[in-house]
């Protein structure tokens, strides 16, 4: 039988931490070159 102790519960803890750095770093580097390209949109309308 599973027994759930303290280190188990220390070990789900360091991975969701784990996977919640990892997502909000993924997350991050999708959106900046969509931030980059709105940026360059805003400074292509100023020149044009």
């Amino acid at each position: 039988m599973f027994k759930f102790d303290k280190i188990d519960l220390q070990r789900i803890t360091v991975s969701t931490i784990g996977a919640a750095v990892l997502s909000v770093i993924c997350v991050t580097g999708a959106v900046a070159p969509a931030r980059a390209d709105v940026a360059a949109a805003k400074v292509v309308q100023i020149v044009d």
